[in-house]
């Protein structure tokens, strides 16, 4: 059932859409050296002005995934949410089921990936303590805006509460960031990019465990909240 579950959340639009949003991260990141310097974000400290490309590179990194879930909720909560909950039987485990494809669709994007650009410029830092922890951040700050996004539409929103909640966390927070390096550590969007997390905390480890531990509480918030408004 997990497996039909998540072929429904990659079909061929979703499928599409990665393949592009990957030829597209390659073309307008020449010379990067690995993963971590394509989906790592940028560090605003010492940054002159907005900087337009990498907030651009930015959401390019983070969108897939948060549309592939949105494409995906607004199929199933529609007419065939009427057949699906019944067989389910509860609001729990009909949500659960589709959860598990959400997280699956975000580590679809980002592995696939990741291992490419390793395989074909990377410096050899798989495996490696800061590897791990990008990985981290970026899966955590892809879910959670997927999971945000996706409690939105559920909240009677639409697609239209969920673009608006994605364009004020990536774009507004980014640009306030930016524009304001000191705040860029207390914002969401910055909380996934390995670049602002490894300036902000210079080497220690507290900052990255509460940005987890936020981020943790933020997606079990979300399910919640789209549980309840299930049963509503």
């Amino acid at each position: 059932m997990k497996g039909k579950m998540i072929g429904r959340i990659l079909d061929r639009r979703a499928v599409l859409l990665y393949l592009s949003a990957w030829l597209l991260l390659f073309a307008v990141t020449p010379g990067q050296r690995g993963a971590m310097d394509v989906l790592g974000g940028f560090s605003p400290r010492g940054s002159r002005g907005l900087d337009i490309p990498g907030i651009m590179r930015w959401n390019l990194c983070v969108l897939p995934p948060v549309a592939a879930s949105i494409l995906f909720v607004e199929t199933e909560m529609g007419a065939l949410r009427n057949f699906t909950m019944m067989r389910a039987k509860n609001a729990k485990r009909w949500f659960l089921m589709r959860f598990t494809a959400i997280a699956a669709a975000n580590l679809i994007f980002l592995l696939p990936f990741t291992g490419t650009a390793e395989a074909l410029m990377g410096r050899g830092e798989v495996g490696s303590g800061r590897f791990f922890v990008f990985l981290i951040l970026f899966f955590g700050h892809s879910f959670v805006m997927s999971m945000v996004s996706v409690a939105f539409f559920a909240g009677r929103g639409g697609i239209r509460a969920s673009v608006i909640s994605f364009l004020t966390v990536e774009g507004v927070m980014v640009v306030i960031g930016n524009a304001f390096p000191p705040a860029a550590a207390c914002l969401p969007p910055y909380w996934g990019m390995i670049r602002q997390v490894e300036e902000a905390y210079d080497g220690g480890g507290l900052y990255p465990a509460l940005i987890m531990g936020a981020t943790a509480a933020a997606i079990a918030g979300s399910a919640v909240f789209i549980i309840r408004s299930l049963r509503a």
